[in-house]
Order: C-alpha cells, then structure tokens, then sequence
C-alpha cells in the first residue's frame, strides 16, 4: 500500500517536501514542527494520523492533545473530510479522541481515583499540576499509558507554565523504559505564543519558553522541520504575514520595536467609515465565505455581537455566533431528544437504535439536521465513550451517563458542527482557526483593562489576528461601537462583564446562572402538560431558537423553611421568557440564586433595587441537561426517572435600569 498515493491524492492534496517529511515519518520518531500561519498543520495533522493508522497503531495507541475546543472542533473537521480508499482506517479515525489538555488531565486523574467532586471544584491549573507531579513520580497512570506508541501535541508554543511542564514530563515518561521508544508530532509556532500572561497570573513571573525547554531536555535525536510556504492565503497576505513573521524573529530587534512595527502595519489596513456605528444592516453586506470579527476582550466582543444582532426580537437570518472566554460547554442536545423519555436505567444497542430511528420518524429531516444528530453508529460509541464503556458494549448505563455528562472529557470531540458565517469572538478564542474574511476592532482607547506588559506576547497576539484570513483582511474602528464592557469580580469570585451608565449591562448566562430544573418543574412552568410542551418546543426549535431574546421578570419564591427559621424564606429569581412583539412571552425556565446573589453584589451595596426586568439577553444554544441530586418534589416522570432533558444557555449582557432603594 502507498500511503503517500492513498492519503494525498485521495485529498486533491500534493505535499511540499517538509509537509511530506512529517506526514511519513516513523511512528517512533521524535518531530518538532514549526508551522507558521497557513503551511497546512491541521491538514498535515490529519493526515499523519492517518498514516500512523495505515502503519499499524491503533487509536487507543494514539493520543492527540490540542490546545482549545475550537482547535479540537477544527482537527475533527478536518478528520471527518479526509477520504481515502481504506474504510478500515477511515473508521479507525472517525472514533479516535483528541483532548484538550485540561479534559485530558481530568480523565487522568479521575481514572487515578480522584473524586470527581475534587476535580470539579479545583482549577485547571491544578488539576495539571497534579498530573505532572504523578508523571514527575514515575508511578502512576503506568497501565494506563502503556499502550502508547505515539503523541501528537498541537499548538505547543502557547503551553507555557504548567500545561507546558505536563506535556514534557509526559513525554520524558513516556520513553523512560530504555527498550521502548515513543514517537511524537509537536506543532507550533512560537511567533504565535500569546498566552504567556495565564502563566504571569498564576505565577507571578514570566514563564519560560516552552519551545527551547522541550528541545533542550528531549536532546539531540528530536528532529526539527519547518513548514514555511503559507498555502491558505493569497499571495498579498502570504507574503505579508512572511514580512511581519521575519521581523517577529529578528534578534536584533527589541520587543518594543516588533510591537511597534506591528501597529504600524496595522494601522495601514483597509477600515470603514469612522462614523458609523454598527447594526444589522452590517450583516445584509457580508462577503463570500467564513467572516470572523476579532476583539481584544470580552467585552469588546459581547458589544459588536449585541449591536450586529440589533434590536430584532427574532434570530438573525445570519449565522452570527459569539464565543467568550469561559462560557457554557453546551451538551448535545440530540442527548436529550433521543433518551429523555426512556425511563429504564440500562439502554441497549437495539433499543437506542429503536429511539435514534423513532426521533427521526416523529420530526423531519430539518428538525435532525438542527439538533446535530449524528448516526446511529457515531452517537451509540459517543455514549458509550462518554459513560466510561468500550466501543463495543451492547449495554450503556444511563445513570452513569448522566452523571458524567458535564464531565470535561466526556465529549472531547467538541462542537465539530460548521464554522458561522460570522463568528465574533477575541484573538486568543481565535487561535489555530481560519477564515476566509477577517475584521480587527481596533483597541478601544476608553475600555478599561490593564494594558498588556509584555510587549512580544502583544505584537504576537497581532500576528496571529492577521494571519487568520485567506482573502480579506481588514479594520474596524474603535468607535464603531459603544464602550465595551469591562471585567468584575463579584464575591464568590466569578468574572462578569459589566458596564455601568444610564443603563446597567451585566453578562449573565455564566455556568450555573440558571436553575437546571426549571424547564420541567412544573410548579413553576404551570403544570405538567407545560412541561411536556416546553420540552416539545425546545426540541422543534432546537435552531431557530438559537440567537432569540429573551426578558428576564424578577419573582419572588417561597423558599423551604430551614431549622431556623420560624418563618417563610423569600429568594428572588427571575423568569426567563422569550420575548414577542407585544413583550414576555412563553415562560421556558428560571434563574438561579447565583445569578440574584451576583446581582446584589453588584447594586445592593451601593443602595440600589434589584431590576424589575432585565432584556436583550439572548438563547446561546438548546442543550442536553443532567440533574445531579435531590430533585424538587414536582418534577414529574418521566425526567424523575431519567434526570435528562432538555434546556438553554443564555449569553449576552442583561441591561436594566435601576433605582435607589426607599429605606
């Protein structure tokens, strides 16, 4: 078999000689490769593990670590469009897992026999650690790494501190038994390290570089190639990104001089008019392909994804989607519309084939379609990965699965669905992903965070916002929206955004902002035939839902009396209803007591009323929910039983206006 004939041609895809030299390398080898923007990494990516498969490894005998979800999504994609004349290996790679480094030390640690519990409530920083120190002892995780021949890591240059000590100490681990060599890809490009600031804010000090440590303590046999020809872009932006790529690496120039060069290019791209502001009609204009706007914070980015969708009630016609830092990891839903009203504890093969082909029978092809539903074969091996039970089992245990469903290496395929048309998100969220249109904000001069210290991190960070396009690059100004929102820390330590003026703007849609429960519970929905409904409706509209506002009512609850109390305790929440032209809609569900508790934080203290109504938030996405737990006592079956069905995100800032409280 000629595996250069097979992958390649079968991809219309003719490797240059570096490319070739990584894709057909030995399984055992030890690569480092530096590619730049565009040189073809997460095809040649796909394609090397491809190769290692027709070699004969096996996917468990393979781990693939990348960095971020959105890389993860990317590299599946990418998977799923190789064609080649091998089913076997096709297959092979269609069920083979790629992790993010944090989901990945999860399952490590967890399969090591941490509680669960404890690796929820501690950081990702210190679950990592943890997994290190483990490698670092040479006693753990053996049986359960004993099966790798060989590693591909992506995006290497941006571990620095303890994502980047994990993945050596992994690989030194790996090949500390003298007889027995493990191979490895590593991909980067160290003039895209743009997350040495995580490493500063946990540490204090800036880290070292990751690049030169793997090198330094993996010796002389690791062999470095470099992929240089950019094949995504046109010739002008090729040709650019190399210019800005060689004064990034010019010794002789100092970090200041690079930042400085950097704006300078910038300022020369193509803008819009400066005084115009942003709307909907933006989106009426938009090029051919992919469009990704790119922002600096958080706040930036909620504030051009809220005055794009404007104040229409109803999803934008546009696929316009946000993606913040820290937001919801949304659970399939299609977990929800297949399994929510089966009751029994235990699902075999046979019955789940019976409900797949039952959902796709009671609603049409659309309705599928929307909810992502993958085959019969993907989603039963989904599940069964997921519940911690091989591909081959006949029998998935239900309970399990639901209790593992929010688990961060339970899905770590990610959202592999198709890129928007227009994705609005900052540049680190950015990160290992192309499009081919691509508009920079300008730095907001008004907004309020710190400004960057470490001026290399900050002309990478330019770097790799414009070496994120294929046709068009371009520039939006500053003023082309209103002052951004800014980072809060509220008294249990979450991190919102917020904005404070004539209005209050408050990010809300946080994990944990809403009450799980609330979307079958019927006292609170107004009964159970509510329930049923809404559950019909979240299913119909599982993507025309997507992107529609909805208003916020505050409600006070009769809370159970506790020990103490002699009287009854009233919680504030507030209903979340989808909005209509003639103003609250349908009732689909509650917040929780964190988001009331954030709020207070927020206007009690300086004397003001909790809002009466809050708008403009919006349906991030339709999702599976697993209740953990005591449930209340009206939550009726069939979801008492299988503690599964089906709910929303929310995302947005919630404005409102506030007034002095009467004392």
């Amino acid at each position: 078999m000629n595996s250069r004939c097979d992958i390649a041609a079968a991809q219309q895809f003719l490797p240059n000689p570096e490319q070739l030299a990584v894709l057909e390398a030995r399984a055992d080898e030890w690569l480092l490769v530096e590619a730049g923007p565009g040189t073809g990494k997460t095809q040649i990516a796909a394609m090397r593990l491809a190769y290692l498969l027709q070699q004969g490894l096996q996917p468990a005998q393979i781990l693939v670590l990348s960095f971020s979800r959105s890389a993860v999504a990317t590299l599946t994609r990418r998977i799923a469009g190789l064609s080649m004349d091998s089913d076997g290996v096709i297959e092979d790679l269609r069920h083979l897992a790629i992790r993010t480094f944090d989901s990945w030390a999860f399952r490590m640690l967890r399969q090591n026999g941490v509680p669960v519990v404890d690796l929820l409530r501690r950081s990702h920083d210190a679950n990592i650690a943890s997994v290190t120190d483990e490698l670092h002892a040479d006693t753990a995780f053996g049986e359960r790494l004993a099966s790798i021949r060989h590693v591909i890591v992506d995006e290497f240059q941006d571990l620095p501190g303890v994502r980047a000590e994990m993945v050596i100490a992994l690989l030194r681990h790996l090949n500390s038994n003298p007889g027995r060599r493990v191979g490895f890809t590593v991909l980067g490009d160290p003039a895209q390290s743009i997350y040495r600031f995580a490493a500063r804010a946990t540490g204090g000090v800036a880290p070292s570089d990751a690049w030169a440590d793997l090198k330094n303590q993996l010796g002389p046999t690791l062999r470095e190639i470099a992929l240089i020809q950019n094949h995504r872009a046109t010739k002008q932006l090729a040709a650019m990104a190399a210019k800005l790529r060689k004064i990034l690496g010019d010794p002789a120039l100092d970090p200041e001089r690079k930042l400085a060069a950097m704006k300078r290019f910038l300022t020369g791209l193509p803008t819009s008019a400066i005084d115009l502001k942003l709307g909907p009609e933006w989106l009426t204009k938009l090029p051919q392909g992919s469009l990704a706007i790119l922002t600096r914070t958080n706040g930036e980015a909620l504030r051009v994804w809220q005055m794009l969708l404007g104040q229409s009630i109803e999803t934008p016609q546009a696929d316009v989607r946000l993606r913040l830092a820290g937001s919801t990891r949304p659970t399939p839903a299609w977990i929800a519309a297949v399994l929510s009203r089966y009751k029994p504890r235990t699902i075999t093969r046979m019955v789940f084939e019976k409900a797949h082909q039952r959902l796709c029978s009671l609603h049409g092809a659309e309705t599928v379609e929307r909810l992502r539903l993958p085959t019969i074969e993907t989603g039963w091996k989904r599940l069964a990965r997921a519940s911690g039970a091989s591909d081959m089992a006949t029998v998935i245990d239900l309970e399990i699965l639901g209790a593992r469903l929010d688990w961060p290496d339970s899905f770590p395929e990610g959202d592999a669905s198709a890129p928007a048309a227009v994705l609005i998100t900052t540049v680190h969220q950015a990160k290992g992903m192309e499009f081919d249109n691509v508009a920079l904000l300008e730095a907001n001069p008004r907004s309020t965070e710190k400004t960057p210290v470490d001026s290399l991190e900050e002309a990478n960070v330019d770097f790799v916002a414009v070496t994120r396009a294929a046709r068009f690059l371009g520039r939006l100004p500053a003023s082309c929206i209103y002052t951004p929102l800014s980072n809060r820390t509220f008294s249990q330590g979450r991190v919102r955004q917020v904005d404070w003026k004539q209005m209050v703007n408050v990010q809300m849609g946080l994990p944990g902002d809403i009450d799980a429960t609330s979307f079958v519970d019927p006292s609170i929905l107004g009964g159970g035939e509510a329930s049923s409904a809404l559950q019909d409706d979240l299913l119909k509209h599982a993507a025309d839902w997507r992107g529609r506002k909805v208003i916020l009512r505050k409600v006070s609850v009769i809370a159970a009396k506790s020990d103490a109390s002699k009287s009854d305790v009233r919680r504030v929440q507030y209903d979340i209803c989808l909005q209509t032209a003639d103003g609250e809609g349908p009732l689909i569900g509650r917040t929780s007591d964190q988001l009331t508790h954030d709020l207070l934080d927020l206007l009690w203290s300086r004397g003001y009323e909790l809002p009466k109504r809050i708008f403009n938030l919006r349906i991030a996405d339709v999702i599976s929910v697993s209740a953990h737990g005591d449930l209340p006592e009206a939550i009726p079956d069939p979801w008492r039983s299988t503690r599964l069905w089906l709910g929303i995100i929310l995302m947005g800032s919630g404005d409102f206006k506030t007034w002095r409280r009467k004392w």
